[in-house]
Protein backbone atom coordinates (compact mmCIF):
# COMPACT_ATOMS: atom_id res chain seq x y z
CA UNK A 1 0.00 0.00 0.00
CA UNK A 2 1.53 3.40 -1.07
CA UNK A 3 1.26 6.14 1.25
CA UNK A 4 0.21 9.53 0.59
CA UNK A 5 2.60 12.74 0.74
CA UNK A 6 0.67 15.09 3.66
CA UNK A 7 0.26 18.73 2.43
CA UNK A 8 -0.06 19.86 5.34
CA UNK A 9 2.66 20.73 8.08
CA UNK A 10 3.40 18.74 11.30
CA UNK A 11 3.07 19.25 14.64
CA UNK A 12 6.63 19.61 16.01
CA UNK A 13 5.79 16.54 18.75
CA UNK A 14 4.39 14.38 15.82
CA UNK A 15 7.80 14.59 14.09
CA UNK A 16 9.77 13.08 16.68
CA UNK A 17 7.48 10.28 16.78
CA UNK A 18 7.06 6.66 15.22
CA UNK A 19 3.44 6.45 14.73
CA UNK A 20 1.72 7.49 11.52
CA UNK A 21 -1.30 9.48 12.94
CA UNK A 22 -0.19 13.32 12.68
CA UNK A 23 -1.52 16.17 13.32
CA UNK A 24 -1.50 19.27 12.23
CA UNK A 25 0.61 22.11 13.16
CA UNK A 26 -2.37 24.24 14.15
CA UNK A 27 -3.44 21.60 16.86
CA UNK A 28 -2.24 22.61 19.87
CA UNK A 29 -1.00 18.98 21.63
CA UNK A 30 -0.18 19.08 25.54
CA UNK A 31 0.78 15.18 25.23
CA UNK A 32 -0.31 12.55 23.21
CA UNK A 33 -1.09 8.60 24.66
CA UNK A 34 0.29 6.99 21.76
CA UNK A 35 3.36 8.93 21.74
CA UNK A 36 6.43 6.28 20.66
CA UNK A 37 9.65 8.49 19.93
CA UNK A 38 12.42 7.36 17.48
CA UNK A 39 15.20 4.63 19.05
CA UNK A 40 17.39 6.40 17.30
CA UNK A 41 18.59 9.96 16.35
CA UNK A 42 17.46 11.18 12.77
CA UNK A 43 19.66 13.92 11.16
CA UNK A 44 17.88 16.17 8.66
CA UNK A 45 20.15 16.38 5.83
CA UNK A 46 20.73 19.04 3.50
CA UNK A 47 20.61 17.71 -0.07
CA UNK A 48 20.96 20.67 -2.00
CA UNK A 49 24.83 20.04 -4.14
CA UNK A 50 25.66 15.92 -3.07
CA UNK A 51 29.94 15.58 -3.74
CA UNK A 52 30.70 12.21 -5.23
CA UNK A 53 34.11 11.71 -3.78
CA UNK A 54 34.39 14.03 -0.51
CA UNK A 55 36.10 17.08 -0.75
CA UNK A 56 37.06 18.18 -4.21
CA UNK A 57 39.27 20.79 -3.43
CA UNK A 58 41.39 21.87 -6.54
CA UNK A 59 44.05 23.45 -6.01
Amino acid sequence: MSQKKRKTPVNPLCLKCIRHCKQNETTLLVDCPRFQPYPFKIEKRNYEQLGLFGNDEQE
